[in-house]
C-alpha cells in the first residue's frame, strides 16, 4: 500500500531519532575487518582484545566456560583467540559491544518516573537464545554450504535489533505498542504499523545500515518476519529463513522476551521449506537451554557489577576518544580558513557519501561541517521534500547530533521554500512571512542576530540553513560548500526515494502472500455455489416424493408395525437430506443482509436462545458488554444466528466451566470483538486448519454435518467482519468475531445477564477460558 509524501516524511522523522543512537564502537569494527581478512595476524587480534580490559575479561570468560581442558589460571588472551577461533572471538566482542552501547543508551534515556519499560534484559535473552539455536541447527547441517554457524548466531543475536532502536527514540509510543501487544497478544510488528507506521523490521534495517554491518546480517533484521516462500532470491535466503525458524522454536520456548504471540505457524513444515531435518530442530531445545545458561554467565548479562565494570570501560574509552576529537580540532584550527574549508568538503563527501545515508543524515553532516568552519553556535535548517508543500524545521548542535525536529505546514498564500533562496543571505527579522518560525527559534538569545544561508541543490529539492554565525569564508568557499552540500542531500533524496520504494515492495509482497489464501477460499466458495444450486435443483423434487409417499404408506400401515417405523424412517431421513441441501444452499449464497443500527442486547439474547433450542442441557453461558459502547451496524438476524453457531460450537466442545461470551471496542482498529472462550477438548492443528470447511468435523460417528462454523463465517463476512480461532488442544479455545463500527455515539450499554441451559442466572464478567471443537 502506497504512503502519502507526509506519512512518509513522518516515517523518516521518527527514523532520524535513531541518530541519537551511540554508533557501533571503534574496536567491534576493526575486529570484524580483522576476522574477515585471510591476511591478518592473530598478535593483531590479541592486541586489540587487550587494549580493553572489560571485553578482555569477557573473552577469558567464554574460554573457560567453553571447558577445553585447561585451569582458569593456565588461560590468557594468546590462548583464548586460538582456542576459541577469529568467529567466536567476533562474535563475542560484537555481541558485547552492542550490548555495551544499549546498555549506555537505556542508563541516558531512563525514566524518572518509575513508569514500566520495555524489558531489555529479557529481550537479550530472547536474541541470545536465538542466536545460540539457529548457531545449534547450522551446526547438525554441516553439509549446507549457505548455513555458517558463526553467522547464524549473529544475525540471531542482532534480528530483532529494531525494537531497542525505537524504544530509545519514542519510548512513550513504543510502551503504549507493548501495552497493546500484551492485551490482543498479537503480533508486535503489526501493532508498531498501526502505532508508528512502521516496524522493527524496518528501523533494525536502517539501524544495521548505519553501522555499516554485513549485508547478511541487514537483510536478516529486515526480513526474517517474512514467509521462507515470499523472501526474494538472495545468496543468503536459507540463513534468514533460519533466524525466523530459530525465532519461532525460541518464542515456542517462551524465553525472553519477543512481543510476538503467533505461535500457529508448524515449526516442521518451516523446517521442511528450508530443506532442514525436522527432528534435528527439534533436538537443539534441550540444548538451548543450556547453552543460554553457560554464555549468560559467561557474558555477564545478569551481573549488575560486571554491567557497571563494562559501563565504566565505555567511558573511559569516550573520554580517550574526546581528548582525541579535541587535538584533531587544535591541529585543525592551526591550518588556514580556506584550506580548512577545502578539506571540511572532502570529510563531508566522504561521510555523507557512505552507503545507507538518508536525507537528515547529509543534513545533520551538512551542519556538522558548518560548525567546523564558521565556529560553534545556533544551527537550524528548513527542509522541503520533493512534492511534498510541509517543511521539516530541525534544530541541531554544532557537531551535527539532532536535537529536535518537527513537520510544519506553511501558512496559507506563503512564498514556497525555493521562492525564499534567491537571495544569498537574509535577516529573519526582515522577513514578515516567516513570524511563525519563532516557535523553533524562541530559545535563542537574540532572533535578530540568526541569519539565513540557502542551500543550492537540485531535482527540485530546496533547503535553508539557520546559524548566527557573522565570520563566515570569503563568498567562493562558501559557494563551494553549499553547492557541495546541495549535491548531496539532492543526491541522498533520490536514494532515498528508491529505498523507500524497495521497503514498500516488500510490504506488497507480504500483502500479496496473505490475499492468495483469500482468493483460493474464494474460488472454492464459488464452486460450492454452483454445486449447492444444481444438487437443490436436481434433488428437491425426487426428495419431496420420497418424503410425500412415504408419509401416504405410513398412514396405510399398522400402527406400531415394522413396515411403518420404516416408512416414517424413510420420510425423516429424506426430510433431514432436504433441509442439508437448503443450509447448504444458504450457505453458499447466503441472503443479502439488511444493514442497520441493532440493539447489542437483543442480539445477544437471540444467540443464546438458539443455543438453548439446539442444546437444552448446555452448561451455563456468561456474558459481559462494556458499559459504554459505539452503535453496532449490521443485520441482527444473521449476526444472532453466527454468533449463536459459534456459542453453540463453544457449549458442545467438552468443557466443565461456562461458556464466557464477552463484547469490547478495540479502540485501534475501530472495531467490535465478540470473544467466546471455553475449556473444551480444544483443537489440533488438522482441525484448527479446516474448522470453517463445509462438512468438516473433529467429532466422531454420530456428529453434526459439519456446516455451523463455515455458515457463521460466511455470515459475518457478509457484513464486513471476520472469523478467527485460536486454540491448543486440551486447554481449550477462543473464537473471536469482529465487526465494524461507525459513528462516535455510545449505547451505554451495561452487564446482561442470560439464563442458559442449567436455569441459572449468570453475571456478565469476564470469563474462565473454555475449548471448541467442530461439530
Amino acid at each position: 500500500m502506497a504512503q502519502v509524501p507526509a506519512q512518509a516524511r513522518r516515517i523518516e522523522l521518527i527514523l532520524q531519532q535513531i541518530e541519537s543512537l551511540p554508533t557501533l564502537p571503534g574496536i567491534a569494527m576493526r575486529l570484524l575487518q580483522l576476522t574477515t581478512d585471510d591476511d591478518s595476524d592473530t598478535n593483531q587480534v590479541v592486541e586489540l582484545i587487550r587494549s580493553d580490559q572489560a571485553l578482555s575479561v569477557k573473552v577469558l570468560a567464554l574460554c573457560r566456560a567453553a571447558d577445553f581442558g585447561v585451569r582458569g589460571n593456565e588461560v590468557d588472551i594468546d590462548r583464548a583467540v586460538v582456542m576459541l577461533g577469529f568467529d567466536a572471538v567476533r562474535n563475542a566482542v560484537l555481541s558485547i559491544k552492542v550490548m555495551e552501547s544499549f546498555a549506555e543508551a537505556e542508563v541516558d534515556a531512563a525514566p524518572d518516573d518509575g513508569a514500566a519499560r520495555f524489558d531489555r534484559p529479557a529481550f537479550w535473552r530472547h536474541c541470545l537464545a536465538v542466536a545460540i539455536a539457529a548457531e545449534l541447527i547450522a551446526a547438525r547441517h554441516s553439509h549446507l554450504r549457505d548455513l555458517k554457524p558463526a553467522d547464524a548466531f549473529m544475525c540471531g543475536l542482532l534480528h530483532d535489533l529494531g525494537k531497542l532502536a525505537l524504544d530509545y527514540a519514542l519510548p512513550r509510543s513504543y510502551l503504549r505498542v507493548i501495552e497493546l501487544t500484551e492485551k490482543t497478544h498479537g503480533n508486535i510488528a503489526e501493532i508498531e504499523r498501526d502505532v508508528l507506521d512502521l516496524d522493527h523490521h524496518t528501523a533494525g534495517k536502517r539501524l544495521a545500515e548505519r553501522w555499516q554491518l554485513p549485508h547478511v546480517i541487514q537483510d536478516a533484521m529486515w526480513l526474517h518476519g517474512v514467509p521462507f516462500e515470499s523472501l526474494p532470491d538472495l545468496p543468503h535466503r536459507r540463513l534468514i529463513g533460519l533466524i525466523g525458524l530459530a525465532d519461532l522454536l525460541v518464542r515456542r520456548q517462551h524465553i525472553g522476551y519477543s512481543g510476538n504471540h503467533d505461535l500457529d505457524e508448524s515449526l516442521i513444515e518451516r523446517a521442511t521449506a528450508l530443506g532442514l531435518d525436522a527432528d534435528e530442530v527439534e533436538s537443539v531445545v534441550a540444548e538451548t537451554h543450556e547453552e543460554l545458561r553457560r554464555r549468560s554467565e559467561a557474558m555477564g548479562l545478569s551481573d549488575q557489577p560486571t554491567t557497571r565494570l563494562m559501563l565504566e570501560s565505555i567511558m573511559q574509552a569516550n573520554s580517550v576518544l574526546g581528548r582525541l576529537n579535541q587535538d584533531l580540532q587544535h591541529k585543525r584550527q592551526l591550518a588556514g580558513s580556506q584550506s580548512q574549508a577545502l578539506d571540511v568538503i572532502g570529510r563531508f563527501h566522504r561521510r555523507a557519501s557512505e552507503p545507507g545515508r538518508s536525507v537528515q543524515d547529509v543534513l545533520a553532516e551538512a551542519v556538522r561541517s558548518a560548525g567546523e568552519v564558521f565556529g560553534p553556535g545556533f544551527y537550524a535548517i528548513i527542509h522541503q521534500p520533493t512534492d511534498d508543500p510541509n517543511w521539516v524545521v530541525s534544530r541541531y548542535h554544532h557537531s551535527g547530533r539532532l536535537i529536535n525536529s518537527r513537520m510544519m505546514e506553511p501558512p496559507p498564500h506563503s512564498p514556497s521554500l525555493a521562492q525564499l533562496i534567491d537571495a544569498d543571505q537574509l535577516s529573519v527579522d526582515t522577513m514578515g512571512v516567516l513570524p511563525w518560525l519563532h516557535d523553533v527559534l524562541a530559545d535563542h538569545n537574540d532572533i535578530r542576530r540568526i541569519r539565513l544561508l540557502p542551500i543550492t541543490e537540485a531535482w527540485g529539492t530546496a533547503s535553508v540553513m539557520l546559524h548566527d554565525r557573522t565570520a563566515l569564508p570569503k563568498p567562493r568557499l562558501l559557494a563551494a560548500l553549499t553547492r557541495s552540500w546541495g549535491a548531496a542531500i539532492a543526491a541522498a533524496a533520490k536514494h532515498e526515494g528508491a529505498r523507500r520504494l524497495g521497503e514498500r515492495l516488500a510490504e506488497t509482497n507480504r500483502i500479496v502472500a496473505q490475499s492468495q489464501q483469500t482468493l483460493t477460499r474464494s474460488k472454492s466458495l464459488a464452486r460450492l455455489g454452483e454445486m449447492a444450486s444444481g444438487a437443490a435443483h436436481e434433488m428437491n423434487n425426487p426428495l419431496a416424493v420420497i418424503s410425500g409417499r412415504a408419509q401416504l404408506l405410513a398412514a396405510t400401515l399398522e400402527q406400531g408395525s415394522k413396515a411403518r417405523e420404516s416408512a416414517e424412517l424413510i420420510f425423516e431421513q429424506s426430510q433431514r437430506l432436504s433441509d442439508l441441501i437448503s443450509a447448504l444452499r444458504l450457505f453458499a449464497e447466503p441472503p443479502k443482509p439488511n444493514i442497520q443500527d441493532v440493539n447489542v442486547t437483543a442480539v445477544i439474547e437471540r444467540a443464546v436462545h438458539f443455543v438453548q433450542q439446539r442444546a437444552p442441557d448446555a452448561p451455563a453461558i456468561r456474558v459481559s458488554v462494556s458499559p459504554a459502547m459505539p452503535p453496532l451496524h449490521a443485520d441482527a438476524e444473521q449476526l444472532a444466528s453466527a454468533l449463536g453457531e459459534v456459542v453453540l460450537n463453544a457449549v458442545q466442545s467438552g468443557g466443565t466451566s461456562p461458556v464466557e461470551l464477552s463484547i469490547h471496542v478495540d479502540p485501534l482498529k475501530g472495531r467490535w470483538n465478540f470473544n467466546v472462550k471455553d475449556d473444551g477438548v480444544g483443537m489440533d492443528a488438522r482441525t484448527l486448519e479446516h474448522a470453517f470447511d463445509p462438512f468438516f468435523s473433529a467429532q466422531p460417528a454420530g456428529r453434526q454435518p459439519g456446516l455451523g462454523l463455515a455458515r457463521a463465517r460466511r455470515l459475518v463476512e457478509c457484513m464486513g467482519g471476520d472469523i478467527e480461532l485460536r486454540s491448543t488442544q486440551g486447554q481449550g479455545s477462543t473464537a473471536i468475531v469482529t465487526m465494524p463500527f461507525i459513528g462516535a455515539d455510545t449505547l451505554g450499554q451495561g452487564p446482561i445477564r442470560i439464563r442458559s441451559g442449567s436455569d441459572q442466572e449468570e453475571k456478565g464478567e469476564e470469563r474462565a477460558a473454555r475449548s471448541q471443537s467442530i461439530r
